[in-house]
């Protein structure tokens, strides 16, 4: 996806958001160096996960923080499991077990923080839950995704933030009931409140998904260009590539790797609008 007008506020609200959590007085000066970046590296048909990653990378070394999201991270693991077990209930009573699974996993997609649309804290998860997953899907390709979660085929499952993957357990094991061998990618560094291999195992995720991959890399959503041989082989033979959330969707909606099931909330107008829904809506959008 190509960086919109609309995303410079976004992000340099991020950006202040986050340093503001590690390193209140660096504030002024990464914000300084995230308008210098956005001046000199703003042309054109710039992928806007791209650019991210450039403006976060800048902002990390300033703040001295190879993590900010830390806490946060921890706490909307805990607010999930707080919930998972009415989430398990919804899914094993629901009449179509894959959809639940989606709009549960979806539900998890608010725990975002610094944005406008996101959660202030991770303990609001608790308390919107159930408005959440009743919300339903605005988008629904499942039917058409569901046939290529077969016996004998494989799932590249991108994972997004922390809490939100606690979640994703469910939608993970419901896949499994369909056949398919299915692989889970984590982020290889910290970025943002992203899943890593070390997040991951304290969210039991190594339990659950066939196998764990990592993207070797610093990026926003996530750079094909930057991750190793191994998971670059498995975008291009997946039966299915499934994406959580709008930064893996505006990364990876600009490669030719296909089929991808994009799951994810609008949070965003651009991402909203490239979609073809309005900003809230829930989305399971098969691409193309």
């Amino acid at each position: 996806m190509q960086f919109a007008p609309e995303c410079v506020p976004c992000l340099l609200n991020r950006v202040l958001y986050e340093v503001e959590l590690v390193a209140p007085e660096k504030a002024e000066e990464a914000m300084a160096e995230s308008l210098h970046v956005l001046s000199s590296d703003f042309p054109k048909g710039m992928n806007s996960a791209k650019l991210a990653t450039i403006v976060h990378e800048r902002a990390y070394a300033i703040s001295g923080s190879k993590d900010p999201y830390a806490d946060l991270k921890r706490r909307s693991d805990q607010a999930a499991e707080m919930v998972f077990p009415k989430a398990k209930r919804l899914v094993e009573g629901a009449e179509d077990r894959l959809e639940m699974a989606v709009r549960v996993a979806i539900a998890g997609n608010v725990l975002d923080f610094g944005i406008e649309v996101g959660f202030d804290n991770p303990e609001e998860l608790v308390k919107g839950f159930d408005k959440l997953v009743g919300e339903g899907l605005r988008v629904n390709d499942l039917e058409r995704a569901r046939g290529l979660m077969r016996k004998g085929g494989k799932v590249l499952y991108l994972l997004d933030n922390c809490g939100e993957s606690v979640l994703d357990r469910l939608l993970v094991q419901e896949i499994k009931r369909l056949g398919p061998k299915v692989i889970g990618v984590v982020k290889g560094e910290p970025i943002l409140t992203d899943v890593t291999m070390e997040d991951a195992e304290r969210a039991h995720l190594d339990m659950v998904f066939d196998e764990l991959l990592s993207t070797e890399s610093f990026a926003v959503g996530i750079d094909v260009r930057k991750v190793g041989p191994r998971l670059r082989k498995e975008l291009e033979e997946a039966d299915l590539i499934l994406s959580k959330g709008m930064a893996n969707f505006e990364s990876l909606s600009d490669e030719p790797y296909r089929p991808v099931l994009f799951l994810l909330r609008g949070k965003c107008e651009p991402v909203s609008r490239l979609i073809g829904v309005r900003r809230g809506d829930n989305v399971a959008k098969l691409w193309p």
